[in-house]
């Protein structure tokens, strides 16, 4: 069920299905000779790479979900409620390589180097709190994603002593489970992406966990206002961020389908 759910959802995602509308017309327009029905496909798949690689479009994609959590304060949080009753910094996983020649830090993926980034900001300002960080090994990992995360915090001089592991949980509901009886009713530090955050913060209360979003990772971080501008320019960085905002809503609407 966890392959199924994740081959669909890849399926799902704005350049696959754009692909496999473009290749359904040309399978039409060519075995079947059914032009128009090749014609409204080739214009749907055509239509959705458009629209998901032009930067106005990913922006209000992304931004509906970012801006529903505001980010941790900027400065000493050891007195800012409700962080200064956290007792964890959870920093929930992302992914990572294997290059043996590179440090952990560095064998992070941009999301993951973010969200651990932030972590360590929240735990070294919260000096009584531990860190958590999470992740399996998947596929061809030599190692589970928390201990790579783990050893980043530790190259980045954080103490070993204050970190704990989650290695088995594979995705964000298993996360949040696993992060609940962890902490076993202390308050945790949420630390996830930005448009990640409102689907992690809905599965960590249908979890029973306390939590505090913390978000980072954020797609925009100009703060320049062109957003007309936007609308005028295509890019593969504007797909790969409608990407993200895109799996963020078909995972909040499987999750709202299951009561979660």
């Amino acid at each position: 069920m966890f392959l199924l759910k994740k081959v669909i959802g890849f399926l799902l995602m704005p350049l696959p299905l754009s692909l496999i509308f473009l290749g359904l017309g040309v399978f039409l327009i060519l075995l079947l000779k059914r032009r128009f029905l090749a014609r409204l496909c080739m214009a749907l798949g055509l239509g959705i790479l458009l629209l998901a690689a032009n930067r106005g479009i990913s922006r209000v994609l992304c931004a509906s979900l970012e801006r529903r959590y505001a980010p941790a304060p900027v400065g000493n949080i050891a007195n800012v409620s409700p962080l200064k009753a956290c007792a964890f910094v959870a920093v929930l996983g992302s992914g990572h390589g294997n290059a043996d020649n590179l440090a952990a830090s560095q064998q992070l993926s941009s999301s993951g180097r973010a969200r651990l980034v932030e972590g360590l900001r929240l735990a070294i300002h919260l000096p009584d709190t531990r860190l958590i960080v999470s992740g399996p090994r998947m596929g061809d990992d030599r190692q589970t994603h928390a201990r790579v995360l783990a050893d980043a915090a530790v190259e980045l001089g954080f103490p070993r002593t204050r970190i704990l592991e989650i290695d088995t949980a594979r995705d964000t509901e298993e996360e949040t489970v696993a992060l609940a009886r962890l902490v076993a009713g202390e308050r945790a530090a949420l630390v996830t992406s930005a448009y990640h955050m409102p689907r992690a913060m809905r599965l960590a209360k249908h979890a029973g966990l306390a939590a505090v979003a913390c978000p980072s990772d954020y797609s925009d971080r100009d703060g320049q206002n062109t957003f007309e501008i936007r609308f005028f320019i295509w890019d593969t960085e504007s797909l790969s961020n409608s990407t993200r905002a895109w799996r963020e809503y078909i995972g909040l609407t499987w999750s709202s389908l299951r009561g979660k």
